[in-house]
């Protein structure tokens, strides 16, 4: 009986684990692939490279995205698995896509240059979370009853 728990739950986690990341590629895209005006202007690229996403289970990064050095921007990459890093500990309890902005500087640049680094998107993101998780959940299912039909 403990092997097919097992299994049912490998099942889950593994939908659960490509759901979020999934839902953390669309929206490294959506904030990534925007032009300065929709966004904001790359100086030195560390800001855009910076952006990206980590799921994290029960606080342990199990999956990251890979960061895109932009310009000259090698600084952003360091930054964003750091501060992943530093939130990991906040989400010891469950799992979480944290979708992150590195540079300190990037709620500067929404909250007084007026930009859209991850506002949009977090809010986007909120609206779908309900979604995937249900289709998830709905896969996991079909597999699991694929796998355990006789």
């Amino acid at each position: 009986m403990d092997a097919i728990l097992n299994k049912m739950a490998e099942i889950v986690k593994k939908q659960i684990e490509t759901t979020l990341a999934y839902l953390g590629e669309q929206c490294v895209i959506r904030i990534r692939d925007r032009s300065a005006q929709e966004s904001w202007i790359d100086q030195t690229g560390n800001l855009r490279s910076s952006i990206g996403y980590a799921i994290l289970d029960q606080g342990k990064k199990v999956m990251e995205s890979a960061f895109r050095t932009v310009l000259s921007g090698n600084q952003g990459p360091q930054e964003s698995m750091r501060y992943i890093d530093e939130l990991a500990a906040l989400y010891a309890n469950t799992y979480a896509l944290v979708v992150v902005a590195g540079m300190s500087y990037a709620d500067y640049v929404e909250a007084i240059d007026g930009k859209d680094v991850l506002a949009s998107t977090e809010l986007w993101a909120k609206s779908k979370i309900d979604d995937y998780m249900q289709r998830a959940e709905e896969k996991a299912i079909k597999e699991i009853n694929r796998l355990f039909s006789v």
